[in-house]
């Protein structure tokens, strides 16, 4: 079925084992972690469609478990738009002699359905869309490529994560299908990449989870905006603020004020639009409050219970 990818390469079958669900659903996190019976310095992990194309791929990270058991960490995001099917995940562990241990897996995506909206946008908030602008192309061009970066020592926040605004309410939600409609009477689609969440004007926004602030600036469409790494290729981005209390290259704590809730940019009222991205990918910022998104007792429970079955298929 899936021809176009490398399933395995010649290896010890004892040497490496990985764990990862066998279902996963649109737009949530994928974690991968894997345990080695030899010194690993370096994975990768990539999603796979049926044909061979690639979904998604990100780098590892090495973390410790509540043990103290090593294991290498891998975090893909599963885009809000990946149809539901059977993928295959290929998981690539590289040992400190140069050789290569391929592991691959079938991955079942759920369906999930979105929620639709329209929204209107007057004459300015439409001309902010509507009007080429070199510098807005820029301006996204610089955060795509900022939160597709991967750096294995940036291990900020394994653990829980926080909402950045008390007592606000949910004024759209991730993966919400819009059409703006435009005051020429033209309209355009969008896909909403993260919750947004009003409040009044000033209200403390803080840092959802520890890490590195790694943008901290205005934007034409986002405004005062800011964005950290938690993890490596996993950041947190925080639009529409009316103030900045951060600069780039500052470490933050989680809770931590970052700045206050505004309504700079494109937007039809004061919220903060809270945002992740996992290797580039925008996921669903609900995932990462309900669970610790690397739950190391789960890893070692997961480690503690695993068979041989993961080492003799390889």
């Amino acid at each position: 079925m899936f021809s176009g990818v490398a399933l395995l390469c010649a290896q010890p079958a004892a040497a490496i084992q990985i764990h990862v669900p066998s279902e996963v659903e649109r737009g949530e996190p994928l974690v991968v972690h894997l345990q080695a019976g030899v010194e690993v310095v370096q994975l990768r992990a990539a999603l796979y469609r049926a044909n061979g194309d690639r979904v998604t791929a990100a780098g590892g990270y090495r973390t410790t478990t509540v043990r103290d058991v090593e294991v290498w960490v891998s975090l893909l995001g599963i885009p809000s738009t990946l149809a539901p099917d059977e993928y295959l995940l290929e998981v690539v562990a590289s040992t400190e002699h140069g050789e290569e241990i391929t592991r691959t897996r079938s991955i079942t995506v759920r369906p999930r359905q979105f929620a639709s909206m329209r929204i209107a946008l007057n004459r300015a908030m439409s001309d902010l869309r509507e009007t080429p602008d070199p510098r807005r192309i820029e301006q996204a061009r610089q955060i795509i490529a900022l939160v597709a970066t991967h750096n294995p020592q940036r291990v900020y926040n394994e653990g829980e994560f926080i909402v950045p605004v008390e007592n606000a309410r949910v004024s759209a939600d991730y993966g919400d299908r819009r059409i703006f409609d435009y005051a020429d009477g033209n309209e355009a689609q969008s896909i909403h990449f993260g919750i947004d969440l009003a409040a009044p004007t000033g209200t403390t926004v803080v840092a959802s989870g520890a890490g590195r602030v790694v943008f901290a600036a205005d934007r034409i469409i986002t405004g005062k905006s800011v964005v950290i790494e938690h993890l490596p290729g996993v950041f947190g981005l925080y639009y529409h603020l009316d103030r900045l209390d951060v600069e780039e290259g500052e470490l933050v704590r989680r809770g931590q004020p970052i700045g206050t809730v505004g309504m700079t940019g494109l937007a039809t009222g004061p919220h903060l639009h809270w945002e992740f991205r996992i290797a580039g990918v925008p996921v669903d910022p609900q995932a990462f409050l309900e669970r610790p998104l690397v739950d190391k007792r789960a890893i070692f429970r997961k480690i503690l219970h695993s068979t041989t079955a993961d080492t003799e298929r390889g």
